[in-house]
C-alpha cells in the first residue's frame, strides 16, 4: 500500500537503520536495497550518530533497536515513522512500552520476523498505521503475566508478614 505522497512522486520508500549490531544492519540494508520500492538513506549503530542522516536523508521510516527514542529527537519536519525492533524485552520498561503502544504511532516487531512480514510492517508504518508483530504481542503478554505474578507473590508475602506480626508468630 502506498501513501498519498508516494503515489504522487512514485519514489522509493526511504529507510534509515539504527542497530547496535553491524550484521543486522548489513542484512537489513541488503534486504531493502534488493527491492526497488525501498531505499536505505543511512545506517548507524547509535542514535547520536544517526542524527545527521535523519536530517539530511529525511527517511520515511526509521528502523531501530533504540527504545524509546526521546521525543525531542523526532521534533523536526518531516518526522519519520518509527519501527522498533526487539530481540527480547528484558531491558524494556513495561510501563514505557505500554505508553508507546497506546500512542499508536510506531510499529513493533521482533528480530525473528519473516522478511516478507518485515517489508509489510515497514510499508504499513510508512503509511501512518501501526504494526504489531504477533510474536511481539505474545512476548508483551508473557511479560505482563510474569510481572502480575511477581506482584501477587509480594502481596501474599506482605499479608503473611502482617498476620505473623499480629499473632506474634515468627
Amino acid at each position: 500500500m502506498t501513501t498519498p505522497a508516494r503515489k504522487r512522486t512514485s519514489r522509493p520508500l526511504r529507510i534509515a537503520l539504527i542497530d547496535a549490531h553491524p550484521i543486522v544492519r548489513l542484512g537489513l540494508r541488503s534486504l531493502f536495497e534488493s527491492q526497488p520500492s525501498f531505499s536505505v538513506v543511512g545506517d548507524t549503530s547509535t542514535l547520536a550518530a544517526a542524527l545527521p542522516a535523519l536530517r539530511l536523508g529525511e527517511p520515511d521510516v526509521l528502523i531501530t533497536d533504540t527504545f524509546p527514542i526521546p521525543p525531542s529527537v523526532l521534533r523536526r519536519q518531516p518526522t519519520p515513522r518509527v519501527l522498533y525492533t526487539f530481540e527480547t524485552l528484558e531491558q524494556c520498561s513495561l510501563a514505557r512500552l505500554t505508553q508507546e503502544l497506546r500512542q499508536g504511532q510506531a510499529g513493533f516487531v521482533l528480530k525473528q520476523i519473516p522478511l516478507d512480514r518485515l517489508c509489510l510492517a515497514v510499508r504499513q508504518v510508512a503509511s501512518g498505521r501501526t504494526y504489531r508483530d504477533p510474536a511481539f504481542r505474545r512476548l508483551v503478554e508473557k511479560m505482563r503475566r510474569q510481572q502480575d505474578s511477581v506482584r501477587q507473590i509480594r502481596r501474599n508475602q506482605g499479608r503473611r508478614s502482617n498476620r505473623s506480626e499480629q499473632t506474634g508468630d515468627t
